[in-house]
């Protein structure tokens, strides 16, 4: 089955309705703070089986269902689940890395290190899907054969994204971590040597990232690409059990998993599990009240999350700060945007306030170059006093400021394309229209466009300012160097500021947490202050519930984590489940 078409705007908002509605038929702490990671079961006292039923946008595929070429978080979260990393993250808040296919931790040569030897787990084996699904194999299962997982496998991983003569080149978002890599060395059939071109402080996170996946060399095309449901096939501890369009995305547990350090445990405990498109309150909470979903996240409108709370106070009840936010992306190379006087200007009159209460009804916090949740961003107390984050008086001298700009910068008309995803984006273009209008009396235009090709116009510089949502991150330079180096594979803006690339290649080469961290401040205040390229605005809070029976309930704060369900439970004893539809 070939990959999903893209959505146009208008098959996408009418979709919802009805595919979230059938979708789920067929399945018969403080403000922002995200929960502490739960203690994982000992394997006494769970109960096996059942499928856990989830809300999710994984179903709606905005680029390529290729794990190394997709940039969009929803589906990575998928990917997550379906193939293994060499390393991975065991609580992203914190910044703990652990083992995944690695035996164990990568030896480290050199002081600075430039040499990393992994040593992988033996009879890791490739998902044999049609033994699990019923179904006869298919080509790309049978040119696999489920054989062992070995170092050859990670070794291509890495090369496909290094590639410069792949005709997938501009996709590969990730090639900036991995340009560090000198050589590839594979010792033997489960030992692997990174040899680097430099010190690189993040290169093991670069080893846990999101999407350094590690995929069999038999489901890549002639064309560098695996964009097809055929072509998902990993040693993850889930299985891809199918993908309908705007509908659900099912996967299956995988029986032959590996089990990280635990396999005596013989997780996943579930059947499996199913994300369910539902971006609709309304639709979301009767599923929830229902039982038909197991958790449930506000899609737009919290406040009837906490009516809920308030209805069922035995229900798991967390606020979690989320890595995704809105931002606003800038062509700073050409006119009018090439005049810092009118990025300012946009920045500073920008009511970050107003743009919360009108996204999340309140519940979200103003966003600076990086995530507010990270060890790495500014503090809040900072922040929240600098020109555009700030509120009261100081708000008011904001807007004086920024028509003061405006005006310096020539007044020039503005057109600004919103992106269509999630819908609550585009429809409101027109409420951010009038806050320019008032606020700099300037001449506004705005459209809505499908997020596919809000991607495009960034890749090929035909969009010079765009409002979008977007992912967040784990790491520091994930954050920044992409997007600000001269050479970042996402530097849309064609920035190229020396001084900004010592800086991003400083934060590289420093291992000292607390010095790099200080580098990274230093990097973020350049940004507010000297280049607002990218305008960062704001980020939701998300209000979780989940009933008591799903256990190791974990909201997630990334994309990209979903294998943390293979820790999750059914607890078929727990009074809160009758009344639950089976399966």
């Amino acid at each position: 089955m070939a990959a999903p078409r893209r959505l146009s705007r208008r098959s996408f908002i009418g979709a919802l309705a009805g595919a979230a509605v059938a979708a789920i038929a067929g399945c018969g702490g403080e403000k922002g703070q995200p929960m502490a990671p739960p203690h994982r079961p000992q394997g006494e006292g769970v109960t096996r089986g059942g499928i856990l039923r989830l809300p999710g946008f994984e179903a709606a595929v905005l680029d390529t269902l290729d794990p190394h070429q997709t940039q969009f978080g929803p589906i990575y979260s998928t990917h997550s689940a379906v193939f293994s990393k060499v390393l991975r993250y065991d609580d992203v808040l914190q910044g703990v890395i652990t083992t995944d296919l690695a035996q164990a931790m990568p030896e480290v040569i050199g002081d600075p290190p430039l040499e990393y030897v992994v040593r992988l787990r033996s009879g890791v084996r490739f998902h044999r899907p049609s033994q699990v699904l019923g179904k006869a194999a298919t080509r790309e299962e049978a040119a696999i054969g489920g054989r062992e997982l070995t170092a050859e496998d990670v070794k291509f991983s890495f090369l496909r994204q290094m590639s410069e003569i792949s005709p997938r080149r501009p996709w590969y978002y990730r090639a900036y971590q991995y340009s560090v890599i000198e050589r590839i060395e594979v010792i033997d059939r489960y030992t692997v040597k990174f040899v680097l071109r430099e010190p690189t402080s993040p290169f093991l996170h670069f080893l846990a990232d999101t999407n350094a996946f590690i995929v069999p060399m038999e489901v890549v095309d002639s064309n560098d690409e695996m964009n097809r449901q055929e072509a998902m096939i990993g040693t993850g501890p889930f299985m891809w059990g199918g993908l309908k369009v705007l509908e659900e995305a099912r996967m299956v547990r995988n029986p032959e998993w590996f089990g990280w350090d635990d396999p005596l445990l013989a997780r996943p405990y579930l059947d499996g599990y199913v994300s369910i498109f539902a971006p609709d309150d309304a639709l979301m909470e009767a599923a929830f009240r229902s039982k038909q979903l197991d958790a449930v996240v506000y899609y737009a409108n919290p406040r009837w999350i906490l009516q809920l709370r308030q209805d069922y106070p035995e229900v798991q009840a967390i606020d979690a700060g989320f890595s995704a936010w809105v931002n606003i992306r800038l062509r700073v190379d050409l006119p009018p945007y090439n005049d810092l006087r009118l990025r300012k200007a946009i920045h500073l009159a920008i009511d970050r306030q107003q743009v919360i209460d009108a996204l999340w009804q309140g519940w979200g916090r103003p966003h600076g170059p990086v995530n507010p949740i990270l060890h790495w961003a500014l503090p809040d107390e900072e922040l929240l006093s600098r020109p555009g984050f700030r509120g009261g008086g100081a708000r008011q001298a904001d807007v004086r400021e920024a028509r003061s700009l405006y005006k310096a910068a020539g007044s020039p008309p503005l057109d600004i394309a919103f992106s269509n995803l999630p819908p609550y984006i585009g429809e409101y273009a027109t409420q951010f229209r009038r806050v320019l209008e008032q606020v700099l009396e300037a001449q506004v235009s705005v459209r809505v466009l499908p997020q596919h090709e809000i991607a495009e116009g960034h890749l090929k510089g035909t969009l010079p300012f765009t409002f979008a949502y977007d992912n967040g991150w784990i790491d520091l330079d994930d954050w920044l160097y992409p997007f600000f180096h001269s050479r970042g594979t996402k530097n849309s803006f064609r920035l190229s500021d020396l001084y900004l690339d010592r800086l991003l290649e400083a934060q590289r080469r420093e291992f000292d947490r607390q010095r790099r961290r200080e580098i990274g401040w230093e990097i973020q205040r350049y940004l507010l202050d000297s280049v607002l390229a990218r305008i960062d605005i704001a980020t939701p809070i998300q209000l979780w519930a989940a009933w008591p029976y799903y256990r190791n309930f974990r909201p997630y704060v990334f994309f990209g984590t979903s294998y943390q369900l293979a820790d999750a439970w059914l607890d078929r004893a727990h009074p809160s489940i009758n009344g639950r539809p089976s399966g």
